[in-house]
């Protein structure tokens, strides 16, 4: 069995020391915006805090995980990680992602970027300082380790003259909208969600349809952008004016159900049951699933079967950017 405070220890580790919380390459953050020449100076900036670059990642963590969970030895292997994890650098170690997955998140950042360039927005990107946000150490109670990472993430922002940042899934706009502010001092940042931002425009007639798409789909509210954040509308709004016949299940907006995580890297089978739950009351209403957010696209992702699961932005970039 593996011990939940081995895994803690080990994230918390792994972020203070590289500034992520699971093994991967450094550049992980900002490889997908190269190819896009995205403007490097401003006043925004958008923010992806890396959660969905971390997917993959913590895709093949999991699986191990899920190996341990089974093996009495598992501990004994999360205590050696721990203690090589003040020494060593983790991302090179053996948590290697599906290349499949690498493309699919990157692609998805990619559409949130030109959606957000159709719309009108004008923004920078922070490239090598764009950074893990440290959401998963708030939301596992690692005050100390997180407040650390917390003000060096707020340094590299203002150091880059952020006045604003937009960001791009709940998580991220949660802990910088409504816990950053508690734990550092003199917080000045104005923090808007890219969804917010579309919504806006294509209220002002700024982002308009190329097509309209004419599918059926069901949508999967975050529990963060639904209980937290009050982004509820926006995105159906988007959906209906992309041509969506949208569907709501029976648990939706405010009273959505959890997908399984974050808890997934800490027992990925309870995840799995939760998410199986999940994926059994959205296709009652359709096999095609709308999700808001990586970790909910992940977690639904990993026991769908003949449910296609896609990411909101995706969908959106079909009927506003045509492709």
């Amino acid at each position: 069995m593996v011990d939940v405070n081995q895994v803690l220890s080990l994230m918390a580790e792994n972020t203070l020391r590289t500034g992520l919380p699971v093994p991967a390459p450094r550049d992980v953050a900002y490889q997908w915006a190269k190819p896009l020449n995205l403007p490097r100076k401003g006043k925004t900036f958008l923010y992806t805090g890396v959660l969905y670059q971390l997917v993959p990642y913590i895709n093949s963590l999991v699986k191990q995980l899920e190996q341990l969970e089974k093996k009495p030895v598992g501990g004994v292997v999360l205590r050696v990680a721990k203690v090589v994890a003040k020494v060593v650098d983790l991302s090179k170690l053996a948590v290697k992602p599906d290349p499949r997955e690498v493309e699919h998140v990157n692609r998805i950042l990619e559409s949130i970027a030109n959606l957000l360039q159709r719309a009108g927005v004008d923004y920078a990107y922070l490239y090598e300082d764009d950074m893990y946000s440290g959401v998963i150490l708030y939301d596992m109670g690692l005050e100390d380790a997180f407040q650390k990472h917390a003000e060096k993430v707020y340094r590299r922002l203002r150091g880059r003259g952020a006045e604003k940042v937009v960001t791009v899934d709940p998580h991220t706009t949660h802990v910088l909208r409504d816990v950053y502010p508690r734990y550092i001092d003199g917080f000045s940042l104005e923090v808007v969600n890219y969804l917010e931002l579309l919504d806006k425009s294509a209220a002002e007639d700024k982002l308009v349809a190329k097509t309209k798409l004419g599918e059926k789909m069901v949508i999967h509210d975050p529990c963060l952008y639904a209980r937290s954040l009050d982004i509820i509308e926006q995105p159906r709004r988007l959906l209906r004016l992309a041509g969506i016949e949208l569907e709501e299940p029976r648990r939706s907006r405010k009273l959505t159900y959890c997908c399984g995580g974050p808890v997934e890297a800490l027992s990925p089978r309870l995840a799995e049951r939760i998410a199986t739950t999940r994926l059994r009351e959205l296709g009652e209403k359709s096999s095609s699933i709308i999700t808001l957010c990586p970790i909910c696209y992940a977690n639904l992702s990993r026991v769908a079967e003949k449910e296609t699961i896609e990411d909101i932005s995706l969908v959106l970039a079909k009927a506003f950017l045509g492709r």
